[in-house]
């Protein structure tokens, strides 16, 4: 009941329009998570200067796509701030873990010693889990609304994943434990921990052993190793750094304070050494308490996830959340006035965005999921401090992403790792599978998804190639003249950018564009085409104006690195020589290449070979040109060329070789069928004859 009649009473209250003398600096409308629809995006002051902060990582595993989704656009001069969360329950929980296995893992001496706490550890966690998976089969049970359905079948999936990955860890541990046996001493105690079982025995002997883990040093050098590797990630990836970036250990007194404030508001109040936010005094102050999502409030199982190493009877209401924790033993913590502890979640974020953006800022951005409780909490701590209305003016939140239609979760370990990926794919396939998604909504990253940003990709690889070619091919005395299809080309290129900054300023729609740019690739091969069939030649300029624009849209969406004016997706690959390397050293492959293929095709003809000929140019063009990144096709009796990246080509060519093995396996197992058939006939053939004889 009290989400309902919160729900009613914030609708409408959430969001304040920007002011009427404020005027937007472009067309720009964006979906506010505030305002429950797309608004016209204004800044604070009308100018072109924006505040932006981020919920950035809580480092205490390896970063995975779904940390990538977020980027920015539209010319702004942006003030990005990001917060990394190096202190947490995760965090505690992980680091903890992890040492305690650790020195399990350096004074177990025989297999035995692995068992007996393994044993222990499985009886434990299965039942835990199991009493879980029936505790969410009963919600299910009593869900109402389809979404509710939805949502809780959803959980109850990941429940039992969970569980089945549990007995699973127990069945690796039986196989291997005979084998462990055997080997004895400490190589069979490292036998029996590679199993696959650490995660279980980890949470039985962080049970065990919790207390004795106290040092800072321990947890913020697991923090700072993941720190280092997201940021590492996001390079990867082509993200820029932000304009700040701040952590929690290092804002340990500003957060202090900021709860300080809030006490001396009153929207606050002690209990046993701890401090929580009281929600009922807030919203009786005139404050509007989950603006985000307000049909949220009051629901025990939302709030506890920013409570889940926090236990507690000593709030007030089931609202009332942590400011600062009395600390527990195994935990990091700090002196403040109300004895030794750490902050709460939420208000982290608070008082580091507010210690830099100040009182109000214009965007705040993080994933879809955190709304409640975290960015509900965070915008009530903030107002609470400031004694504001508002703290911020637009909220984005980007949607989940799913593993072939489960959320991708850490604890769920269904999750891919950013540098996984990039083993797969290059940073600009990742980047062009969430450019044609719609930011806002949720993506689905499966074969079917990856494979229509692969294939957009080759769509625009081609036509720069294609465009190039004929720039290399075109002479400046050609014909300049633009007759009617020049004319009616143009005219879509003009068309089509009108188009692309409809759609970028309709919510940021990156998806809308690239469709529209496809259009113009399309129009732009037709035109080529039909000079061709015509033996007219291309005007070069107008397919150079095209080319150049794709390639500054597809720089904005950080898909090229190519610099003002050229063509292309840029990279080293497309690039051609490097300024930081001599001519030399970078012609000197080609070369090699081209005098190892003068140097067959020397031999060939001495031997009178026109066929060793023909194989010496395939390979040529299959072999020493594709590890350089050049792409050589054969039409009509004309060869072209094209740089392209030499993974890519390499790829291509495997592809292919292993298509050409599988076409050879099946061309042999349908001779044999074949010949099994003659061979079946003949037979049946001799046994008539036979039989014929007899009669």
């Amino acid at each position: 009941m009290v989400s309902v009649q919160n729900g009613l009473e914030s609708l409408g209250r959430n969001w304040t329009p920007p002011a009427p003398t404020s005027k937007p600096v472009t067309g720009l409308h964006v979906y506010n998570s505030l305002s429950r629809e797309k608004v016209p995006f204004i800044t604070r002051d009308g100018s072109n200067q924006v505040t932006w902060y981020i919920c950035g990582p809580t480092v205490y595993d390896s970063s995975h796509l779904g940390h990538a989704r977020n980027y920015e656009y539209f010319g702004y001069n942006i003030l990005y701030l990001m917060n990394v969360t190096d202190v947490d329950d995760n965090i505690i929980n992980r680091v903890r873990r992890n040492y305690l296995l650790d020195d399990f893992r350096a004074t177990a001496t025989n297999p035995g010693q692995v068992t007996v706490e393994f044993e222990e550890a499985y009886a434990r966690e299965h039942l835990k889990q199991r009493k879980q998976v029936e505790v969410t089969i009963q919600e299910l049970q009593r869900a109402r609304s389809s979404r509710q359905l939805d949502e809780i079948a959803d959980k109850v999936k990941q429940e039992e994943l969970k569980l089945q990955k549990i007995e699973e860890a127990k069945g690796r541990f039986e196989k291997l434990k005979r084998g462990a046996c055997d080997l004895g001493g400490k190589e069979g105690v490292e036998k029996l921990l590679s199993g696959g079982i650490a995660d279980i025995l980890a949470s039985h002997l962080d049970v065990k052993g919790k207390a004795s883990v106290t040092d800072h040093a321990i947890f913020r050098s697991h923090a700072a190793r993941y720190e280092r590797e997201f940021m590492e990630d996001m390079k990867s990836l082509g993200v820029q750094d932000p304009s700040v970036l701040t952590r929690v250990t290092e804002y340990i007194p500003q957060i202090i304070e900021y709860v300080r404030v809030i006490l001396n508001h009153e929207l606050a109040y002690v209990a046993n050494n701890s401090v929580y936010f009281d929600t009922k005094a807030f919203r009786d102050a005139g404050h509007t308490y989950g603006k985000l999502n307000p049909w949220a409030v009051g629901s025990s199982e939302l709030a506890s996830e920013s409570e889940s190493n926090f236990k507690t009877t000593e709030k007030r209401s089931s609202c009332d959340f942590a400011l600062w924790k009395k600390s527990k033993e195994g935990e990091p913590a700090w002196k403040s006035p109300w004895g030794m502890g750490r902050p709460g979640w939420h208000i982290e974020c608070s008082a580091m965005a507010s210690d830099i953006l100040g009182d109000c800022m214009d965007i705040h951005s993080g994933g879809h999921d955190l709304q409640f409780p975290h960015h509900d909490n965070e915008l009530a701590l903030a107002e609470a401090y400031f004694n504001s209305s508002q703290w911020v003016k637009y909220f984005f939140h980007s949607g989940h992403l799913s593993i072939d239609g489960l959320k991708m979760s850490k604890s769920l370990k269904n999750f891919i790792s950013i540098k996984e990926a990039l083993q797969k794919y290059t940073s600009r396939q990742l980047r062009m599978l969430f450019v044609i998604h719609a930011w806002d909504k949720p993506i689905n990253f499966s074969e079917a998804a990856v494979n229509e940003a692969l294939g957009k990709e080759k769509q625009f690889k081609n036509f720069f190639s294609n465009v190039q070619v004929e720039m290399r091919q075109a002479a400046l005395e050609d014909v300049q003249r633009w007759p009617d299809d020049e004319k009616q080309l143009q005219h879509r290129i003009q068309e089509v950018q009108s188009k692309v900054r409809v759609q970028l300023e309709d919510n940021f729609d990156t998806a809308g564009a690239v469709s529209e740019l496809l259009l113009l690739v399309k129009d732009v091969h037709s035109y080529i085409d039909k000079c061709n069939s015509m033996s007219v030649k291309p005007r070069v300029f107008i397919i150079q104006d095209a080319a150049v624009y794709i390639t500054w849209i597809l720089s904005i969406f950080g898909l090229s690195d190519a610099g003002k004016g050229d063509i292309g997706f840029g990279s080293s690959a497309s690039q051609g020589v490097a300024s930081a390397a001599s001519l030399e050293v970078v012609v000197a492959p080609y070369w090699d290449a081209f005098w190892l293929f003068r140097d067959q095709v020397r031999a060939a003809a001495r031997e009178g070979a026109p066929k060793k000929l023909l194989e010496v140019a395939d390979k040529v063009r299959d072999e020493n040109m594709v590890d350089l990144g050049v792409r050589i096709e054969d039409k009509g009796g004309k060869s072209t060329w094209k740089l392209d990246d030499p993974e890519v080509l390499q790829r291509e060519r495997e592809e292919r070789l292993q298509k050409d093995k599988e076409k050879l396996v099946q061309k042999e197992a349908a001779r044999r069928e074949l010949e099994e058939k003659k061979q079946k006939a003949r037979e049946q053939k001799l046994q008539r004859k036979q039989q014929q004889k007899a009669g």
